[in-house]
């Protein structure tokens, strides 16, 4: 039952709007062109923008270079990092630069530049502007995205993005390693010319002395000594190497930003001093481990190298904290990066340092062992030493120049292009499209709305019954509206003529078989039933108010009387708004008007003379009925003549009446068509002089107490209200869908 009543109330819901959307679609259309309007004129007046975009994602790329920190920082701050740089101006200057003439010939210069108006800096501003780098989510994905009025130059702007930052990403990762590699190159030069003097030393020795090799322990001895040798010497290339890095990313930050960074022995605060003491510590005990020959995987070598890294990372983020705090404002993007470079590096400078001053400790205790030795066990001991480390030092060393080559070798950025762009091929900007499906849509929307307010302001008569019971009066007839034709829109350069009030209200004449045609006979049958034409043939139409369609009732029904054979005449008693003369084509004047100021002595008028007899004179002449015939056969016309000058003449009852008998003479029906009494005094007036009275409500605006006042001034007139003609019944209705299934008007 639930199920039903809300079906109900849906269908109920549904049926509203359809009726708002027939009945007010001229709104809606109206509504629908007045949104529409500014958004084609936005369209048409709009520059087209043009998108592109690439898609990258950053990726760690490990380093062949061991102790390499170009990624030790995050990969957030790093991604961080790279969006600024692509919205800064550097990076703008690069791809102007980067683009070939013709490209940048495309850029629209201004029509009247500047004094000193310099067109790379000008491009280099629009594509700042026209850049936008933002990340996907909370992944490592970003997107580059290009805005401009030009479709091939937002596409060359877009390309020449990617791959500027990718080069600038490659000269970021291969920072220092020129550097490195002519520093091994040198060291590589230094240790072959040792490496192959101690190979000499050592073959002279034993020719000459006959001798090839120590016992066991002072060769084990030797070992390690050499090992702790061959470790010192390379802590000490990587400490100079690390060194020459550091001053090359020194002095490019000192080229943007002076004292950015201050030297890790510098930092004062007690966290980090403490940090630098453990190091040392921890690296004294690693050398140990490693003289000792611990193999790499050993518990306590593991437990150390995760010990050291734990505090190179907090010594660092010690050393960048107290770096940013000296700092006024946030470092830049491109600064920040090498900031913690920097840092990175003052800590492998300080680590190394601490592994170099133990390995050197060892090294002497081994020194002092071997110098206990016979003299010619310990050149023996000294040359194969020598030999040794020079030569492990030498191996080293290649390795280290092939591992440096292959990283230099290598292009490899740390973003990797996942979408490249597009050539757009259509506008961002203004979707046209979009725009009119989004105007056509809010159109109908503000259409309904006004329709609805309308549609709930608006009284109509719902039903018959409920009108009959308020007011005791019949209705005679219900009139669907009449469509009006174009005819009906008079136009300033365009006077109306009389032929469009006939086209369109003359509708039971022109046009009886549709349905306000079918009406009016109706209505004309019933009123025959009651007497109109015979008993009652003196009828006036009044109405409720002004345009109920009284004035096309009175014509309608002349016509219909008229067409049945019965003389009728028309009578237009709306001095004010006549409207009589033009529905039926016929001159205002002589009228109504002019008659009864005829009869009342206005005019002068033909005299007789007095009889010889005494008699009488003869009383004045009535001027001849200036009723017309209309255009409609069988319809004679008395128009609503000249108004009289004087705006205070009133309307003579006794002479009204008997113009009205002396139309009653000549015709079967009079129709009046008079103003509603409501409105003005001689109304209420004709009322009492007419045999019946038909009221004319309008359905579309119905207002129970004006029809209830209209009944109580007609009651005490004596008229006779037959009863009441309902005009205006949309074709929607429930009462107007009768006539819609049966006739279709289009008139």
């Amino acid at each position: 039952m639930n199920k039903s009543h809300g079906s109900g109330e849906s269908q109920q819901i549904f049926s509203s709007f359809t009726k708002i959307f027939k009945r007010r679609r001229i709104i809606l259309v109206a509504s629908v062109l007045g949104v529409l309007a500014p958004i084609v004129i936005y369209n048409q007046i709009t520059p087209p923008l043009y998108q592109a975009s690439a898609s990258l994602v950053f990726e760690e790329v490990t380093s062949p270079v061991p102790d390499e920190v170009y990624n030790k920082t995050s990969t957030q701050q790093y991604l961080s990092n790279r969006l600024e740089e692509i919205t800064s101006l550097a990076f703008a200057r690069d791809i102007a630069v980067s683009l070939p003439q013709d490209m940048r010939a495309r850029f629209a210069l201004p029509n009247t530049p500047a004094p000193g108006f310099n067109r790379m800096v000008f491009i280099t501003s629009v594509i700042q502007k026209s850049i936008a780098a933002f990340p996907l989510h909370t992944s490592n994905l970003f997107r580059i995205q290009v805005q401009l009025n030009d479709p091939k130059l937002c596409f060359a702007v877009a390309n020449a993005s990617v791959k500027i930052l990718q080069e600038r990403e490659y000269r970021i990762h291969l920072r220092g390693v020129v550097e490195l590699r002519n520093f091994i190159d040198k060291q590589l030069q230094a240790f072959g010319v040792q490496l192959e003097a101690s190979e000499s030393n050592l073959k002279t020795f034993k020719e000459k002395n006959k001798i090839n090799s120590l016992d066991s322990e002072s060769e084990e001895m030797l070992r390690r000594m050499t090992e702790a040798e061959v470790l010192y010497n390379a802590t000490q290339a990587d400490r100079d190497a690390a060194e020459k890095k550091l001053v090359a990313i020194n002095s490019t930050l000192a080229g943007q930003r002076r004292d950015l960074v201050p030297a890790l022995t510098n930092i004062s605060s007690p966290s980090a001093q403490k940090l630098k003491d453990k190091l040392v510590d921890l690296q004294a005990q690693y050398a140990q481990l490693i003289v000792q020959a611990y193999p790499q995987d050993h518990p306590q070598m593991v437990g150390l190298q995760r010990e050291l890294e734990q505090t190179k990372k907090a010594l660092a983020d010690e050393a960048v904290k107290v770096s940013k705090e000296g700092i006024v404002g946030d470092p830049i993007a491109q600064i920040d990066q090498y900031l913690n470079q920097s840092v990175a590096l003052q800590i492998d400078v300080e680590s190394l340092k601490a592994r170099e001053d133990a390995l050197k400790r060892s090294v002497e205790g081994y020194r002092g062992y071997l110098g206990r030795l016979p003299a010619k066990e310990f050149d023996l001991a000294r040359l194969t030493r020598e030999r040794d480390v020079n030569q492990k030092i030498y191996m080293a060393l290649l390795e280290k120049r092939e591992e440096v080559r292959i990283a230099e070798a290598q292009e490899i950025p740390n973003s990797r292009v996942v979408d490249r762009p597009q050539f757009p091929t259509s506008p961002i900007k203004p979707r046209k499209g979009l725009n009119l499906a989004a105007g056509t849509f809010i159109g109908l929307i503000l259409g309904m709305g006004i329709g609805l307010i309308i549609e709930t302001n608006t009284r109509e008569l719902d039903s018959t019954l409920e009108f009959e019971r308020e007011t005791g009066w019949s209705v005679l007839a219900l009139v669907p509206r009449v469509k009006t034709a174009w005819a009906w829109l008079r136009l300033p350069w365009k006077p109306r003529s009389s032929e469009s009030y006939v086209t369109t209200a003359l509708v039971s004449h022109l046009n009886p078989q549709s349905a306000p045609g079918e009406s009016y006979l109706m209505l004309r049958t019933r009123l025959e039933i009651l007497g109109v034409g015979t008993t009652h043939r003196v009828v006036l139409v009044t109405s409720s108010g002004a345009g109920d369609g009284k004035s096309t009732t009175v014509a309608n029904l002349a016509a219909a009387f008229a067409a049945a054979g019965r003389r009728t005449v028309v009578v237009d008693a709306e001095l004010r708004r006549p409207v009589m003369h033009q529905i039926f084509g016929i001159p205002k004047a002589p009228g109504l008007s002019d008659v009864l100021i005829a009869r009342n002595g206005g005019h002068k008028v033909e005299k007789t003379a007095a009889p010889s007899d005494g008699a009488p004179a003869a009383q004045p002449k009535i001027p001849d009925d200036p009723a017309r015939q209309a255009i409609v056969p069988g319809v004679m016309v008395l128009a609503s003549g000249r108004r009289p000058e004087n705006a205070r003449w009133e309307m003579s009852r006794s002479g009204m009446r008997r113009l009205l008998d002396d139309l009653k003479a000549k015709y079967d029906l009079v129709l009046v068509d008079a103003a509603s009494p409501a409105l003005v005094h001689d109304a209420l007036m004709l009322c009492g002089l007419a045999d019946a009275v038909i009221v004319v409500i309008d359905s579309s605006s119905y207002e129970i107490e004006r029809v209830k006042e209209i009944r109580r001034l007609l009651e005490p007139s004596g008229a006779n209200v037959m009863g009441a003609v309902v005009t205006k019944v949309d074709p929607d209705s429930r009462y107007g869908q009768y006539y819609g299934e049966y006739y279709s008007y289009d008139s």
